[in-house]
């Protein structure tokens, strides 16, 4: 089939949706593809007799409905599309959005200067002069925060002024941008074809592209690391841009301070042996500012495995430091203890070591889980973001949100790891090119999902195509051609929805008793027997997206908002006590009286104390003691104590208390939700100056309600 001679009847929404299904090796409900597209069932179907019709007009297999099960994309055609996918998504994806629009213009003011001119965006685009113009605006306000200015010369087209370094991050961003948008094919293609104008884009690598990826792979094995797969794509598209803006007389400047301080580093001899071998392979002469700059951006890459034996004790202090004071205080203020520090530890060094650099030089990475990560674990998010000052102090920058959202991860993985109680069934591989933390937190949530599933190893792309590996099942967050052992694709954070169907897919794989039939089937049973069905899948899919929306999916853990815990029975107000231990013993009443926690408890929060200092002071005037579940909690809860006259937990003034507030956690999830709104509630000044001088109950709650709903 000549890709070149389809007709573009396809828009951006039905190329989306194509997408999707021909990345699928499983039928995908239609209700999945609603949540991911955001539109009705009713559009999913419109839209798929127009992708079918398109699809038969070029003599390929029309999409599938799968009884009970979903769509699917027959193995021919999507062979067939797959052969061609650059070429396909780049007829297919014509209506270009505003941010894809931005990014092209963008790139070919940085990379073509001589060729910015308003016909060529157009031709860029497929936009009118008049669009074009809207983004030119845009894209002029965008560089001049970034210190470049963009002017138009007559006869000559656009111009820009500015430091290479400013050109250059602003490119880094770019690059980082489209990496990090799967479905953005086609603007890839054109920021090849501009950093590339020989590629042939056919071809999946050019050669001078595939002789840079071996570099990076030589590279990786002086460092004793192995990079992930998303960084060696960003680096190598990197590294080629370095080369162009060479030829072109564009030269970065470093500061010598600063170049001596890289030049000491492993990072700088793997640099060198990248440039001098393209030296010699493509007679390009790398000034050593240029070696700096690779440098950089190699010790501000991420990684997916790391070799700590590797560094020198003074090379790991000062981040060791860092990252023992983050655990510490996120042990704190989460009220629980990591049964694997030495691992958190290690995983957290081998992400903010590149987290480091790239704050401090300035490169960028496009984190395309942040938002998701943030709307799925606001509460690790928010004890994460409280951690980030002592990484800022050793910065001298703020933490973005972007690679806090990362962090989140790895607390989140450790968090969310359970002592399993059954024994293995089944061995599992993970691959995915986000990372440690995504893939950390990924294998937990699987861990935990699936009874008696152990993940041996988590893995790149290039790690599983280059070995052979033994398991039962793999889980991979790209799309991967299954070998002998089956392949289960998933996003890095699963839903309720996805969870469902990966359970789904493992019963098919494992389960040799036919599955039962569900609701919807019985359903239809009864109709059947009293009507007749012309439509039987449509229908099916109607009620069993009707069933979605009126029932809940995989079930989660219930984190109970503070309101709930604080309550007028776990509520008490009192003058003072004789001694933390007196504080301790009255706050926990409440929880005794309920049978919430047994004595023993009470006794287990007093022992801790004494044996680990006033670590439950978390702030003038705010105590909150604990102890492990496991010493005497019943359920979930927390009781609340305030007193007129501060109680002392050491003889430091910094250790006094008048609020103190219980907290029986059954394990190191549950409870972080309300912990979460509880530290935000008390960050205030003002609340904790109404919390103290209240005088009654309804008081403290109406504080506590209108924390909540903040």
């Amino acid at each position: 089939m000549n890709i070149r001679r389809i007709l573009m009847v396809l828009d951006k929404r039905r190329a989306h949706l194509l997408s999707i299904l021909q990345q699928s090796s499983e039928p995908i409900p239609t209700k999945d593809l609603v949540t991911k597209m955001k539109i009705s069932q009713r559009t999913i179907y419109y839209d798929i007799d127009q992708i079918n019709s398109w699809l038969r007009t070029q003599e390929l297999e029309p999409i599938q409905s799968k009884h009970g099960k979903g769509l699917i994309l027959p193995p021919s055609s999507k062979s067939e599309l797959l052969d061609y996918h650059d070429q396909s998504y780049e007829d297919w994806q014509y209506q270009l959005s505003k941010q894809e629009r931005e990014v092209l213009i963008k790139a070919k003011i940085l990379l073509e200067e001589q060729d910015s001119s308003m016909q060529k965006f157009m031709d860029l685009t497929s936009m009118s002069r008049g669009t074009v113009a809207k983004v030119i605006k845009t894209i002029k306000q965008e560089f001049k925060k970034a210190g470049l200015s963009l002017y138009y010369q007559k006869q000559s087209g656009y111009r820009l002024n500015g430091s290479e370094e400013a050109k250059r991050t602003m490119l880094s961003d770019i690059l980082a941008t489209i990496l990090s948008q799967p479905d953005w094919h086609n603007v890839r293609n054109e920021i090849h074809k501009m950093i590339l104008p020989e590629a042939d884009t056919r071809l999946k690598e050019t050669d001078q592209r595939r002789s840079v990826r071996q570099l990076l792979m030589d590279a990786e094995k002086e460092l004793g690391l192995t990079l992930t797969d998303e960084m060696m794509e960003i680096l190598s598209l990197q590294i080629l841009m370095i080369m162009k803006r060479i030829e072109l007389q564009k030269y970065i400047q470093v500061q010598q301070a600063e170049k001596e301080v890289l030049q000491q580093t492993e990072a700088y001899q793997a640099s060198l042996l990248i440039t001098n071998k393209l030296e010699a392979l493509r007679g390009v002469a790398f000034p050593k500012d240029e070696v700096c700059f690779i440098t950089m951006n190699l010790l501000g890459s991420k990684v997916q495995h790391d070799d700590f034996s590797r560094y020198t004790e003074q090379e790991l202090a000062g981040l060791k430091e860092v990252v023992q004071q983050m655990i510490d205080d996120f042990q704190l203020y989460s009220c629980v203890v990591f049964d694997d520090k030495d691992g958190l530890e290690e995983n957290l060094i081998s992400h903010i070591k590149p987290t480091y650099y790239r704050l401090k030089y300035g490169v960028h990475i496009a984190n395309d889980l942040a938002c998701t990560i943030q709307e799925t674990y606001p509460d690790i998010f928010h004890l994460t973001k409280r951690v980030m000052r002592h990484l800022e102090l050793y910065v001298g920058k703020p933490i973005p949100n972007e690679e806090i959202a990362y962090i989140t991860l790895h607390f989140g993985g450790w968090l969310t790891k359970e002592k399993k109680q059954v024994e293995t069934k089944l061995n599992a591989i993970i691959i995915c090119e986000n990372g440690i933390g995504t893939s950390n937190m990924l294998r937990t949530q699987l861990e935990n999902l699936i009874a008696g599933l152990n993940v041996i190893t988590t893995l790149s792309i290039r790690e599983y195509q280059k070995n052979e590996y033994e398991a039962d099942v793999i889980f991979s967050t790209n799309y991967i051609k299954p070998k002998e052992i089956p392949v289960i694709h998933v996003p890095a954070i699963l839903t309720n929805i996805e969870k469902e169907q990966v359970i789904q897919k493992m019963n098919d794989l494992f389960e040799s008793k036919p599955a039962e039939k569900n609701s919807t089937d019985h359903l239809l049973d009864i109709i059947e027997r009293y009507a007749t069905i012309h439509k039987k899948n449509e229908l099916k899919q109607e009620l069993v997206h009707l069933f979605e929306q009126n029932t809940p999916g995989t079930k989660e853990i219930n984190k109970p908002m503070l309101n709930e815990l604080l309550t007028e029975q776990t509520i008490q107000l009192e003058d003072q006590v004789s001694s933390w231990q007196e504080a301790i013993k009255l706050a926990a009443q409440p929880l005794v009286d309920e049978e919430s926690i047994q004595t023993d408890y009470v006794q287990a929060m007093i022992d801790n104390v004494d044996e680990l200092g006033p670590y439950v002071v978390i702030a003038p005037g705010i105590a909150i003691p604990h102890a492990r579940p496991e010493s005497g909690v019943e359920r979930l809860g927390m009781s609340f104590l305030r007193l007129k006259e501060p109680v002392y937990f050491s003889e430091k003034e910094k250790h006094r208390a008048q609020l103190v507030i219980v907290l029986a956690a059954i394990d190191n999830q549950t409870h972080l939700k309300a912990l979460a709104q509880l530290t935000e509630m008390l960050s205030n000044e003002d609340n904790v100056e109404r919390l103290i001088a209240a005088d009654e109950r309804k008081t403290v709650i109406e504080v506590i309600n209108q924390s909540v709903e903040v």
